[in-house]
């Protein structure tokens, strides 16, 4: 199994939205170093337990990840170049392609997730395999009829049937055996996206997002009766994933999914633990923000 992250840096360094949680400017967190710090964190708990880590990025990326913090990835990849043309404001797009690349089983992993053991192996033999599921399909209630209404050619597995009942996944940790199913689910999303570039900006970006990455998944998987595994078989509402006072006995994973980034108790835990346990990494990273200023 080929371990992977992906860093997209247009979405990250869009100064003009760096208000707009929308957007992603600094990653959704409140500063640069709060993200760098996550971000070294994320590679080096990984890669403690899944030594077979690498990343796909662009040139600044590489310059970043690489040339300047050094982290130990087994590979690093400027792939995601391929998008300098698409607007910042589709950043899941950086992940999407990230999939759509893969030439065997893989296993993707956010930036935001930290690891605390080899919690893995239950899901990785599955075709398709994700962090958990929710049903918050209302979630979608807006962008749904929108894209339906004023898209263009929007294919036909973003279709969903009157009181349809999906689970929709969380992708913080995706990945899994079949490529097939994620060849046609990011082509789909491309499709979408490419055939209507000129209304990215005019949309909820946020909800955007989370509807060709999340509920198209989630729909063909539904579609195309798709078995998948999850990390955990409790719907995220009941998953406590910020849960660091039970590290590592009772929890062995985290994930800062949305507003737990805003935390400054969560983050505090974050650079404590990166000092700690890495203390060199924390030292250049260090360095990195103060010749950079930031």
């Amino acid at each position: 199994m080929k371990f992977v992250q992906s860093f997209w840096s247009k979405p990250a360094f869009d100064v003009k939205n760096q208000n707009n949680w929308n957007f992603r400017h600094n990653g959704g967190f409140p500063n640069p170093f709060l993200f760098y710090c996550s971000w070294v964190y994320s590679c080096l708990s990984i890669k403690r337990y899944y030594p077979n880590l690498h990343l796909v990025t662009d040139d600044l990326g590489i310059s970043i990840f690489k040339e300047a913090l050094k982290l130990p990835y087994t590979s690093f990849s400027s792939d995601l170049n391929d998008l300098k043309e698409y607007n910042e404001g589709a950043w899941a797009l950086g992940k999407l392609y990230t999939y759509s690349i893969q030439e065997e089983p893989f296993c993707h992993i956010d930036g935001d997730v930290f690891f605390f053991g080899s919690i893995l192996e239950p899901i990785l033999n599955a075709p398709v395999f994700c962090q958990s599921f929710n049903y918050d399909i209302e979630q979608y209630a807006e962008i749904h009829p929108y894209v339906h209404q004023h898209f263009k050619k929007v294919p036909k597995e973003f279709e969903m049937k009157e009181g349809q009942t999906l689970k929709l996944i969380n992708a913080g940790v995706i990945g899994g055996n079949d490529l097939n199913v994620f060849k046609k689910y990011t082509a789909k999303a491309f499709e979408l996206v490419n055939n209507n570039k000129d209304k990215i900006g005019a949309i909820n970006g946020g909800i955007f997002n989370l509807y060709y990455e999340q509920f198209l998944l989630s729909n063909i998987i539904f579609q195309d009766k798709i078995k998948v595994a999850t990390l955990f078989d409790q719907p995220d509402c009941e998953i406590d994933l910020a849960a660091f006072h039970h590290i590592p006995k009772l929890k062995k994973y985290i994930h800062l999914i949305s507003h737990l980034k805003l935390s400054t108790h969560y983050m505090e835990q974050v650079v404590a633990r990166l000092q700690l346990e890495f203390p060199q990494y924390y030292g250049r990273l260090l360095d990195f923000c103060k010749e950079n200023n930031l």
